[in-house]
């Protein structure tokens, strides 16, 4: 009877697991919360893959004035706050500049990445009080331990909106194809902001999902 057992079945004998079927695709086997004490008493679920090794990051800032040029948040250590998006990074196209490690590492809404992870999805709101196109370019930069060169952003995604003249008139963000979507580990991600034609005030309130599986 041994070898019968079902962990002595090979291939095409061994069946699925439970509800395996008629579970979606890009889900995976896990576990519901139970009531028992031993947290033992949950149902065998079927959840959505994107939903494991998921890690946001939020976005946050402003611009008093939009500019033709790209601008970034203040350094943190200024008198003014970090969500003001007002360094002005001297190009209009991300791959056309550069930034000194000084400044990368102390502007405002930048994040370290824990893990090398995929950006899936970055979703929010845009306001200006302007009617000009808005574009956001959330970007990435890998930094270099002791060295002070500057080091040029990577644009992991630009996202371009046509102000509603209003800045409480929110436009919805739902970004889920992402230019250069890889990010390593010690990553630096941070937002900058243009403007086509200069002078409107400009808020962003977003959230970057990334997932490691």
């Amino acid at each position: 009877m041994a070898s019968n057992e079902h962990k002595n079945l090979q291939d095409v004998n061994r069946h699925n697991p439970k509800g395996f079927e008629p579970a979606t695709n890009e889900t995976v086997l896990s576990k519901s919360i139970g009531s028992g004490a031993t947290e033992t008493d949950g149902n065998l679920v079927w959840m959505n893959k994107s939903l494991v090794g998921v890690t946001t990051y939020k976005i946050q800032g402003y611009s008093a004035s939009g500019t033709t040029n790209y601008a970034y948040g203040e350094d943190i250590a200024d008198n003014k706050s970090p969500f003001q998006w007002d360094v002005d990074y001297g190009n209009s196209a991300v791959a056309s500049g550069s930034i000194t490690p000084k400044n990368f590492l102390r502007a405002g809404a930048a994040h370290v990445v824990a893990y090398a992870s995929t950006v899936q999805r970055i979703k929010g709101w845009i306001a200006s009080d302007g009617t000009n196109v808005v574009t956001l370019a959330i970007c990435k930069i890998t930094p270099v331990a002791d060295n002070v060169s500057n080091v040029t952003p990577v644009v992991v995604d630009e996202i371009a909106v046509t102000g509603l003249g209003n800045d409480s008139k929110l436009i919805a963000i739902n970004e889920t194809t992402i230019t250069t979507p890889s990010l390593a580990a010690g990553d630096i991600i941070f937002p900058m902001v243009k403007e086509a034609s200069g002078g409107s005030e400009i808020y962003l309130n977003l959230t970057l999902e990334t997932y490691t599986y």
